[in-house]
Order: C-alpha cells, then structure tokens, then sequence
C-alpha cells in the first residue's frame, strides 16, 4: 500500500473487501468514517469473516450494528471491535462493545493473518456476538438506560443511552487508525 495516502481505499479482490490502510498524519482530510450497506437494516444475522494484517499487534477496526449521528467522530455507535489478536482480554480484544461498553467474556480470535468469522444477531433489544463459534459477548439494550453508563452504574464512553440508539440503519465496515483489514464471506439475513 501506498503509505503517502491520506484517505482510506476499500477494494474488492480475491473474494474479499480489503481496506488499504492511508497514514493520518499525511493528509488534512484523513477520514475514519465506516464503509455502510446501502439497505438498512433492523433485526438480522449477520457473518461476516475477516482478517487483520499478519502482525499480531496490528490494529483496529470493527462492525458498527448501529449508529445515532453519521460523520460525526463522538462515539455515537454500538460497534463490535476487531483488533490484533496480541491484544489481552478486556475492552480492547476482539469481540468488545468498543468504546468501553462491554468487553467480551473469553478470547476467540485465532493467530495473526488467520481469516476468523463472526456471526452477529440482533433482534430488537438483543445483541449477541459469536466469534470462531464460540459466545463472546451479549448485551439487552434495554438494561443500557442512561447516556455513558453502564446497567452496574460504571462509565463507558457512548453519550447516549444504548437503548435510545436508532434500531434501523445500514451496517458499517470501519477502520480507526490507519490498519489493513479484509472482510469476505458477508451475509446478512434479515
């Protein structure tokens, strides 16, 4: 990849959606914003397999099921985080409700460069996130009452109550800081 880019390319080849990373320090208009379906969805199961580059630190990136304010940089979303498989359990692993909303409860992600598959369902209230086969994390959003707290009363990031995020929108394929990851396999059943 082209390290001198400042935005982020996706490209389609040898069966699979592939992010070319681009480097945020080089380019003024360096954008983070996810890559949506078209369609929008409510309740569905989505697969998706994917990849991080082969460098087990490597990266972050993630799912966003839904999302409240588009092209805004608060953390307005409720996204399944996908990082390097070095990372230890807790907020920043594979499988977590990113910006510090849940963090999975067992590590599933297989070695670095290796494809892994999720299986994410959400049925109204009802977020459930399978990885390698294996339940990683589970949340009832009704029990996400209050904007940056948790149902036990801690803080996490999101300014707004999980319950109160939009139950239909697209579905969206994102890319923090500037990392390679390839998605295959996608399907979403309504």
């Amino acid at each position: 990849a082209d390290a001198k880019r400042g935005h982020q390319d996706w490209e389609v080849g040898d069966g699979a959606l592939r992010l070319i990373p681009a480097d945020p320090k080089l380019h003024s208009a360096y954008s983070h914003f996810p890559l949506f379906t078209t369609e929008e969805f409510e309740n569905y199961a989505l697969k998706a397999d994917f990849r991080t580059e082969p460098n087990p630190e490597s990266g972050h990136s993630g799912i966003v099921l839904r999302y409240a304010k588009p092209k805004s940089y608060e953390p307005s979303s409720l996204d399944v985080s996908i990082f390097g498989p070095a990372r230890k359990q807790g907020y920043f692993a594979t499988g977590a409700f990113s910006h510090g909303v849940q963090a999975p409860s067992r590590l599933a992600v297989k070695p670095a460069g290796e494809w892994n598959s999720f299986l994410i369902t959400v049925r109204g209230k009802n977020v459930r996130v399978e990885l390698n086969g294996q339940e990683v994390n589970a949340l009832d959003l009704d029990q996400w009452d209050r904007p940056r707290k948790r149902p036990d009363g801690s803080d996490h990031q999101v300014p707004l109550a999980l319950k109160d995020l939009p139950s239909r929108g697209p579905i969206g394929f994102r890319d923090d800081y500037g990392i390679g990851i390839s998605f295959r396999n996608l399907k979403i059943k309504p």
